[in-house]
């Protein structure tokens, strides 16, 4: 692909990744783990956990990108190792609660965060729900400009929220030598350590997620068969090098006791660490940092639909790009409406459906591993320009943590969550079967 100011350089893909990944999770789920293993190395080790875990779906995801450096990314990896079917059950769950009900949730985080810097602190549900709809709404008007504007205003929300996370692990671990809360000792749960990991393993994973996001604009990117793999690969190695020190300052400064004890570790931190205005700038780093996340997902995601229109599984017009800006305005638009539907549903609803497909998306990780082994399989003579090292053990291990999650969530998760996500994934089904004969009567 030849250089174009349009294009994506590999600094801009690696800052997609990381915003991908850095949303606002971090800022909230060490708390939780740390309820679950309040000893310090277990807590650790999760932490390390979550790091390899992403580093074997970035090997993964790296050497498929590399190979098939085309729009619509994981659902193409899927449609080409698994088949078509996956991969369309796959994009089916992804514009109808993975990635529209995440935004939703997020802007409405997002929106709360900039009512308390504007000192708005009386709870008005219209409002923030109103301006969650305005944030939806100018992100997908900057996007609908081309990926180069949305990339250029999400390396800046990345450079800000990398900054304050900085000085805080800075300030953190240099000033602090025990902590500096007299906190009680953390109390051990009963339940042994085994089952605790096992459910502290969810939200570990949970603040993980978002690396496949610019496989989904592949051809945008600079060079992508070089690019691609170096952007995952690079982009998941800074999160877990920030994510680790993030947690090592919440253990110096808090103690365990203090992070297992205290809801609002972030806030608790900022405090400490940078003074009497320490709540605000969190509050203004945890707003960038969701509205950061929200341009990485609402400008890459609609590279799924435009794939699977261009294959005539979803309305032809979805797959149309403008010929100026190259944004596909269709999708964008209607990514934007589902998103918007959401914000009208209650926070629990919305949870509750994002909860059923938990592990519904996690099938598709697992599949998606599955689908680099049988590609190496049945197509050695593919090219490969970046291969997974130490090959098939990223894949096997991404397959089988994919395993315990679905298993996980099956055994945890309340009956009526999980027969809702198999029933969003049947309703898929039901669907795609007319809708691939139509299009294979339409293009005979």
């Amino acid at each position: 692909m030849t250089s174009d100011s349009r294009h994506l350089t590999l600094l801009d893909a690696t800052m997609l990744v990381m915003g991908g990944i850095i949303g606002v999770g971090i800022f909230f789920k060490p708390h939780g783990v740390a309820q679950l293993v309040p000893e310090q190395g277990p807590f650790f080790g999760m932490w390390l956990f979550g790091a390899l875990a992403a580093l074997a779906g970035a090997m993964t995801f790296a050497e498929l990108a590399g190979t098939f450096p085309k729009t619509g990314g994981w659902y193409v990896f899927l449609r080409e190792g698994v088949g078509s079917l996956a991969a369309f059950l796959f994009a089916w769950i992804v514009l109808l609660v993975i990635s529209t009900g995440a935004c939703a949730a997020v802007a409405e985080f997002g929106a709360q965060r900039i009512e308390v810097l504007l000192g708005l602190t009386d709870d008005d549900p219209l409002r923030r729900r109103a301006l969650a709809g305005g944030l939806i709404v100018a992100i997908t008007a900057l996007a609908m400009t081309g990926l180069k504007s949305g990339a250029i205003f999400q390396n800046l929300c990345m450079v800000a929220k990398l900054l304050v996370i900085a000085v805080v692990v800075i300030v953190g671990l240099a000033f602090f030598s025990e902590p500096a809360l007299q906190a009680a000792p953390a109390i051990l749960p009963s339940a042994p350590l085994t089952g605790r990991m096992v459910s502290a393993a969810l939200p570990v994973l949970f603040t993980y997620g978002g690396w496949q996001l610019i496989t989904y604009i592949a051809p945008h990117v600079e060079n992508p068969e070089r690019n691609l793999p170096r952007a995952i690969v690079w982009g998941v190695a800074g999160v877990g090098i920030v994510y680790l020190a993030l947690n090592a300052a919440l253990v110096r400064v808090l103690g365990m006791g203090g992070l297992s004890d205290l809801p609002d570790v972030a806030a608790v931190l900022a405090q400490r660490t940078l003074g009497a205005n320490g709540a605000q700038v969190l509050e203004a780093a945890m707003a960038i940092s969701a509205i950061g996340f929200l341009v990485a997902t609402l400008i890459t995601t609609p590279g799924i639909y435009v794939a699977m229109a261009r294959e005539g599984l979803f309305l032809r017009a979805v797959g149309r790009t403008h010929s100026r800006t190259g944004a596909p305005i269709v999708a964008l638009t209607i990514q934007a409406t589902v998103a918007l539907a959401y914000l009208g549903l209650s926070g629990d609803v919305r949870n509750e459906l994002g909860d059923a497909v938990v592990f519904a998306e996690w099938i598709f990780h697992g599949l998606v591993g599955i689908a680099l082994l049988r590609l190496r399989r049945h197509q050695p003579g593919l090219g490969r320009p970046f291969r997974s090292p130490f090959y098939p053990l990223f894949p096997m291990l991404y397959v089988l943590l994919a395993i315990g999650v679905v298993l996980g969530n099956l055994v945890t998760s309340p009956g009526h969550v999980t027969r809702l996500g198999l029933a969003v994934l049947a309703a898929g089904a039901v669907i795609y079967i007319p809708w691939r004969r139509l299009s294979a009567r339409q293009s005979g």
